[in-house]
């Protein structure tokens, strides 16, 4: 049945992490999130590599990838098959289909009578040409939407705990949203609303903006093109309700297209063989190294990557510089033995010193101490 080789074909570990999940792995077969379906602190949404089947242990969400997908964009089971049916190349022609999958596939492509899947799947993509989910075009509207940083975010991303330049901040393109009300209105008229929930912008289930609590916006560019979008979400105090609800939901909102990506991996290109790289744990860690002179890369989520990411390192001079914490180190691990495996050369990895969570703390009290010192 189409079904059958649906679930055959689509791995729910990918499919959660092309859907902006961060997932943590803890074992070859168990990987690990706060879940997408409710509001939680703890990570209650559970994956399984080797059933192809996910739970929520908190709201009981549960099934395999057909119900992932179709909850998460809040669809039916027999609408989300039509969707992932024409994303995947299955079957060529209608021999051995039950008449339901033939009807289906008839749907998918928009008309009767035709032959074979390949058809109906043509005819499918014409129709997403049409509608296609661009995120470099969404991103720069936005931008010219939203203008330049509004000060609580300056302040925020030029502060102590952060401490980048304004320079850094344009050399990324950060900005950010300051009307949460007016910037989805302003993308509802300019693009379809199947467009935006395409790329996670705006939820299927709740038709909530992704980003209406994470207002500092990061693009995420490969090939010189923005692939991805992340929201970033900072405290302005918790006596809002409204904002202690927001942080539930994490401190990254991501659109879709952010699974295995290096956040300002397109560096990599310019350098030469056996130059020195670090390897950091999100985009903020990446830019305060960029900042001072160092050539940095990110993960976008400790665990978000697979051995071909670790691969596109293999040239370099790896430095890992993880969190200190326990997820950090264990990840940074795995990464030495990948890189290892493939490349028979050891890994630095960056020790921070004790009480320094992550790369960031540690230039930014390096710089205020300097700073002392030249005053004295």
């Amino acid at each position: 049945m189409l079904t059958d080789n649906i679930k055959d074909q689509l791995n729910i570990i990918e499919l959660a992490k092309s859907e902006g999940l961060q997932l943590k792995k803890q074992s070859n077969r168990l990987y690990k999130t706060t879940c997408c379906f409710h509001n939680e602190k703890k990570a209650s949404l559970t994956f399984y590599a080797d059933t192809n089947t996910f739970n929520c242990f908190a709201c009981q969400a549960h099934g395999d990838a057909i119900n992932f997908y179709a909850k998460r964009h809040d669809l039916s089971n027999r609408e989300a098959i039509k969707q992932l049916a024409r994303q995947l190349g299955l079957q060529t022609s209608f021999k051995g289909l039950q008449r339901a999958d033939r009807a289906d596939l008839i749907a998918i492509g928009g008309q009767t009578g035709l032959k074979s899947i390949g058809e109906a799947l043509k005819g499918v993509e014409k129709q997403l040409k049409r509608h296609q989910t661009d995120p470099d075009t969404i991103y720069r509207a936005l931008k010219e939407f939203c203008g330049e940083l509004d000060q609580a975010s300056q302040t925020y991303l030029t502060s102590q705990s952060r401490g980048l330049t304004d320079e850094t901040i344009k050399k990324f393109g950060i900005f950010s949203i300051k009307d949460y009300k007016k910037t989805k209105e302003f993308l509802l008229s300019k693009f379809k609303l199947e467009t935006l929930q395409d790329l996670v912008l705006i939820n299927r289930r709740q038709n909530r903006f992704m980003f209406s609590m994470h207002p500092i916006i990061i693009p995420v560019i490969e090939d010189g093109k923005i692939k991805a979008i992340r929201g970033r979400f900072f405290k302005k105090g918790f006596s809002n309700p409204d904002v202690f609800r927001a942080y539930t939901f994490g401190k990254y909102q991501s659109t879709a297209g952010v699974a295995n990506r290096l956040f300002n991996g397109d560096i990599l290109k310019t350098l030469k063989k056996g130059e020195r790289v670090y390897l950091c744990e999100g985009e903020f860690d990446t830019m305060i190294l960029e900042q001072y002179g160092k050539h940095a890369v990110g993960v976008l989520g400790v665990s978000n990557y697979e051995d071909d990411t670790i691969k596109r390192l293999n040239d370099f001079d790896l430095v890992i510089a993880f969190d200190s914490d326990e997820q950090g180190r264990k990840e940074a691990l795995k990464i030495s033995n990948i890189f290892y495996k493939q490349t028979g050369r050891e890994v630095i990895r960056e020790k921070l010193p004790e009480g320094i969570k992550d790369i960031t703390e540690l230039i930014v009290k390096r710089r205020q101490n300097e700073k002392l010192q030249n005053k004295n």
